[in-house]
This record gives C-alpha cells, structure tokens and sequence, in this order.
C-alpha cells in the first residue's frame, strides 16, 4: 500500500509541475497582479499543497480496490485497468434510457473520455459504447423524444451544461443523433449556460445552501469544467467556485461532518438509530477530507462522485490558503453568510418571469409554483410537452389548483398566492445562515428562515458534539415526506450558544388543511436526540440534557415530552417552543452545574397569535428575548438576523451581489474577481 501511494503521490506531482510549467492550459493558477497594502507580493502561482497531492494520491489508490462507477475514472487516470465493465456497462444503458440522474453518470464517462487521451486505458470496445452513448444523450429538456430525466434543479443544470459542453468541444464535427445538432452547436448552446448559473453563485450562492447532498453533484461538473473546459474563462472561474465551496466547508464542517443547516438533505443523512446504525455520512465528506482534511475518507468506500473528480485533476489547484483557514477555525468560528435571493427581487437580478432562461433559474429554486412563476412554468410545459410529475412531483397537482383557482373565482397566480405558505415555502430563497464554533461544540442554524411555511428538505438548525451527537428538532408533515427534514419550518434565532427555536403557523385554507389531514396529520413536533450517541442523557422538568465528554447539551420543550425511541424526543402539537444551550467543562462547568444553573433558570414562553413571547434567562448569555415577529435581543442589546453579507466572519467581509470574493488571513490574501476572471493569490 505505502508504496504504490508513494509512486502515486509522484506520479501526480510529476503532472502538476509539467503543467505548471507549460505556461498554457495547464494549471489553473493565480495571476500576479499588484499586492494589496500589507500583502508580501507572491513569488510563486497557486500550486496544490503537500496535503492536497497527498490525499489525492491516497485516494486514487485506494479506488483500486472499488468496483463503483465513479473509481473507474481514477482506474483510468492512473492508467490502471482492471475495470469493471459491468458498472460502466449499467451507466451507459441508464443514459441511453434517458433515466433520471443519467447526467451524473454521464459526467463521469466523458471524465472517462477526457483521461483516456492521455494514456488510452480503455479497450476500443468500451470506449466506442462510451462515445455512441454522448453522441445520442439529449442534453436539455428542449431537445426532442421521450426521457425520465428532471433538469432543473439547481446541481442537474450545471451536471447538463458541463456534459453538454464537454460532449460538444469532443465532437465538433458530429451530428449528435438525438438533436439533430453538431458538437459546435451544443458548445455555443452550452457554454453561455454554463457561464451564467457560475456567475450566480458568484454573486448569490446555492439556492441549496450547505446541502450535503448536492454539492457532491455539484463539484464533479465544476472540476469537470477546470480540467477540460477549453473556454478559459469558464475554466477559471469554475475554478473559483470550487475555492468557494472550500471555503464554505473550511467554515461549517466540524467533527468531520458538514455540521450546519442544508438548503436539501435527507432522513438518512440526519438520523442514526444506534451505534451500529448511524446517520449515513455526507455525500461531501469524501470531498472536504481531499481539499482540505476535515471531512472523513474510508478507504473502503472510494468511489464517491466528487471526491473522485477531486482525485483526478490534475489542473485544479487549492490555494493554500483555505487549508489554513481550515486549521486556523477548527477550535473558534463565528461565520454569517447569505445565499440565495427572494422571487420578489428578480427584476433587480434582470430576471423575468416569463423568459424560458430565466424560468429554470426560478426552477433550479424549487419555485415553479410560485404565485409570480406559475403562470410561466405552464407555458413551458405546454411548449415543450413536459411530465408535470418531473416539475411539481405529482402529476394531479396543477390539476388541482386549477379545479380550486376555478371554484373560488380567481386566477391561477392569485390561488398559488393563497397557498403561499405551500408554493412559496417549498422554494429555496434568500437564506441567511449562522455557524458558532468552539473545541467543545458547534451550532448552526438558518436565522428567521420562512417561519409558519411548509417545505420539501430543509434541514432549519443543528447543533454537534460530535459525528454522532447531534442534536436539532422538526415538525414534520405537510408536503413533505421526510419525518425529521423538511416539514413545517420554525422561527429560529440563534447567538452563539443559544437558540429559540418557535413552532407554529397560520390557518391554512379549508382543502389546504384537508390535504394536510390526508397526508397524515401530523400535529407534533419532535427532537432529534441520540441518547445511543451520548454519555450521559438525564431530564428535569421540561428540560433534556446531554454530555458527551466534556461537552454538554440543554433542549427544552415548552410542551410535554415523551421518548418515542432511544433517539425521538416527541411533543404533542402543531405549535411548540424549544430552547437550546450548549456549555462544556472549560467554562468551569461540570454537567451537574450545568443542569442546575439552567434547570433553575427563568424561563417565560407565553402564547400568541401565531408563536410565542420567550423569555429565558441564560446562565452563560444573560436574558433572552425574542417573539414570533420582531428582534432577538441578548441582554437588551439586538442581535443581527440578517440580512447577512455574502460571507462575514474574520476571514472575509463581502456585500451581497458583488462579483469579487476577497479571503485573507495572516499574510496570505486571495482574490476572486469573477467580472474580470481573475484568481489572485499572495503570501
């Protein structure tokens, strides 16, 4: 094992210095520039790090030993072989079925394509199943024929316009069979595509924030594009999104988890049922632990999609910087952050709500619904004959909004505006995000987030002890199908330690609430609270506390609570309060002070209409205030909920909407200028 990884490890340090010395379209590096005041002028371009080689090399020899889809890449960047045909066997009859997520694969094949050139490992067979199979994928919903594919979520429209970028720069000359087109005309297709959903998370972020789920599909077409992306400038700020989402983990991921709120996840990322059935890990561990070594990497599970586009680079270059950044939060960190905007803000974006562009970038938001969208998302459909099941998950629904617009006499968007807190709740809007961080614990949570609205999978707060000790609640039902994501989403407010987390919304309309009772009903809200996971779990009074070490953990639930399991604390009704405190043992705490001093604290939750009036006094903050509308305030002093900058911590202080990302710390500074596609480095 040692020495293969050694031969490795050389074998990708050999790549980088020849690319970095051809001074072409090698290495994506930073360019010189003049050094801001302060800043020692760098003598060297951005080159990846010791750390950096040598987790990618370790990764790479282990997709060795993997049969998965996605470690064929590595076989073939390594020029290995020894492939399993069978997988890649399965990924081309899913593309040629045009099944759903045949994109993913897809990106990985012509991954494939591109690093076969360099050392020809496939057999000629396999890579002309490979070739037949990009030359007769449809590539966008436009395109003629049947498929099962959804396009328009936010990670499905980069995996299309990479694949259709990278399919089309291949063949330039070939009629693509499905299309009609030739690869000339999918590249000037494609490429203005690509450019544009870059440059919105450049200047707005992820409509689905910190997921840890999709931004492990989103990272394969981002070093899809840094490796092979023959516009340079596509390349290049690919390239910087990439530094982005590293930063977002170097701020976020604790414990070698992805420790935050998620614009989308799922139950079995946040749930474990024991310690033989923990949560399943992040989709983005594998990735974090290559970038920057704070995720977790098992070696017997190497063929994870984007780490093993990470492994395979041989362009992309981590600036060194964001390792440190990384090292130098991972004991303190208080990172505020804003992703997103409001479908009321579009016009000041230059986005209308008509234009087929600009109604998948509502789309890419979970918003064809939505009141100002719906009448757009119809028209589309209607010209492009598209499943409504792929839009809005059940064929029936515009059907039946359309039978309700009917009976209560108003238009389509004017009913889609009566159900907002379903049509608007769903969709992924500006998101003001908060992390507090120390050695002991972390808390996270998304502030005053579409309180009393109904959602699909967002995961609203979390605080973390550990990868197995994590604590958050929910109040499931509604469109949602998940029991601890998504559901009906709290008035959550957060300082440092604390939060108050409310529970409650508005009577819906009569069929609104007759469809919530035909969905279940579920007029509860509950915890996630993994006794399995700690080593002490006592309560007292409508308080629950935890210690795992020498970390320790308060909820308190203003309604009555029972275990429902040795993982689900569980409080009858739709409305609810509950209060969060973390402390450990270097405030001069032991658990049993911990418990008193907050078990005998003040705490007022009175009830209105709708939510509550709290009032707690903290042992550790001092009086909490805070009500359904209006301020959380810490001792009388207000406490910002937002509207947050881009980033704002101490590494980087960024307006909202503007197109340049400036990181420092210490002597180090990068700059990201994504107007004039420029990545600047100095140390």
């Amino acid at each position: 094992m040692v020495d293969k990884l050694q031969v490795t490890l050389l074998f990708l340090a050999a790549i980088f210095i020849c690319q970095c010395s051809d001074g072409g379209d090698g290495l994506i590096s930073g360019t010189q520039g003049e050094a801001p005041p302060g800043i020692e002028e760098s003598d060297s371009p951005i080159i990846p790090t010791e750390g950096f080689l040598s987790r990618q090399a370790e990764y790479l020899d282990c997709c060795s030993c993997s049969d998965g889809l996605h470690a064929q890449a590595c076989r073939v960047a390594v020029g290995a072989g020894g492939f399993n045909e069978k997988a890649i066997e399965s990924a081309i009859t899913k593309i040629n079925k045009r099944n759903d997520c045949a994109d993913f694969v897809m990106n990985t094949l012509l991954r494939m394509l591109y690093l076969n050139k360099d050392n020809s490992s496939l057999s000629p067979e396999i890579k002309q199943d490979i070739e037949d199979a990009v030359l007769n994928f449809k590539y966008w919903f436009t395109e003629p024929n049947e498929d099962s594919m959804i396009f328009w979520t936010e990670n499905h429209q980069i995996l299309f316009h990479t694949a259709e970028l990278l399919a089309g720069q291949l063949f330039k000359d070939e009629v693509f069979s499905n299309s009609g087109m030739t690869g000339s005309d999918h590249v000037a297709r494609a490429l203005p595509l690509v450019d544009a959903w870059l440059d919105y998370r450049a200047r707005v972020g992820f409509s689905e924030w910190h997921s840890n789920i999709y931004f492990n599909e989103d990272l394969p077409a981002l070093v899809n594009l840094v490796d092979f992306a023959e516009d340079e400038g596509v390349s290049t700020k690919a390239a910087m999104i990439l530094d982005l989402m590293a930063f977002d983990f170097a701020n976020n991921y604790y414990k070698g988890i992805y420790a935050t709120t998620h614009g989308r996840t799922e139950d079995n990322k946040k749930v474990g049922k024991g310690i033989d059935s923990p949560p399943s890990r992040d989709s983005t561990a594998e990735a974090a632990w290559i970038l920057l070594g704070i995720g977790v990497h098992k070696p017997e599970d190497s063929s994870n999609f984007g780490a093993c586009a990470l492994a395979t680079s041989s362009k992309y270059a981590l600036p060194a910087i964001l390792e440190d950044i990384a090292a130098d939060a991972l004991n303190y960190n208080e990172h505020k952050e804003r992703s997103g905007i409001d479908i009321a803000d579009g016009p000041d974006y230059g986005l209308s709500y008509t234009s087929v562009n600009d109604l998948i970038f509502w789309w890419g938001m979970s918003a064809p619904a939505a009141s100002a969208v719906i009448d757009g998302s119809l028209g589309i459909m209607d010209m492009y004959e598209l499943d409504p099941a792929l839009i809005f998950n059940e064929e029936i629904f515009v059907d039946v909004l359309q039978t309700f617009a009917r009976i209560r006499g108003c238009s389509l968007s004017e009913y889609c505006d009566l159900l907002r807190d379903f049509t608007l709740g769903v969709c992924l809007e500006t998101v003001n995000t908060y992390t507090y961080r120390t050695p002991y614990y972390q808390l996270s949570g998304a502030q005053d987030h579409h309180k009393g609205m109904n959602g699909l999978q967002e995961h609203i707060w979390q605080a973390t002890i550990d990868s197995n000790a994590i604590v958050y609640t929910s109040s499931p039902g509604g469109l949602s199908v998940q029991e601890f994501t998504g559901g009906w989403m709290p008035r959550a407010t957060f300082y440092k330690n604390v939060g108050v987390i409310q529970y409650d919304r508005e009577l819906q309309l009569p069929e609104a609430e007759l469809l919530c009772l035909l969905l279940g009903g579920k007029v509860y809200t509950h915890a996630y609270f993994p006794c399995w996971a700690f080593d002490e779990v006592t309560q007292s009074g409508k308080w629950t506390f935890g210690r795992k070490a020498d970390s320790y953990i308060a909820l308190y639930s203003n309604n009555p609570t029972m275990w429902k399991s040795d993982y689900e604390l569980f409080a009858l009704g739709k409305r609810n309060a509950w209060i969060v405190e973390l402390g450990c043992k270097s405030d001069d705490l032991s658990f049993t002070k911990f418990q008193e001093d907050i078990s005998y604290a003040m705490v007022e939750v009175s009830k209105t209409n709708p939510g509550y009036d709290v009032l707690y006094k903290s042992p550790s903050r001092g009086i909490v205030s805070v009500s359904w509308d209006g301020p959380l305030k810490v001792d009388d002093e207000e406490i910002d909920l937002g509207p947050y900058s881009r980033f704002g911590n101490r590494y980087c202080q960024q307006d909202f909407g503007t197109a340049k990302t400036i990181i420092e710390v210490d002597s180090q500074r990068l700059e990201l200028d994504f107007d004039n596609v420029t990545r600047c480095y100095w140390r």
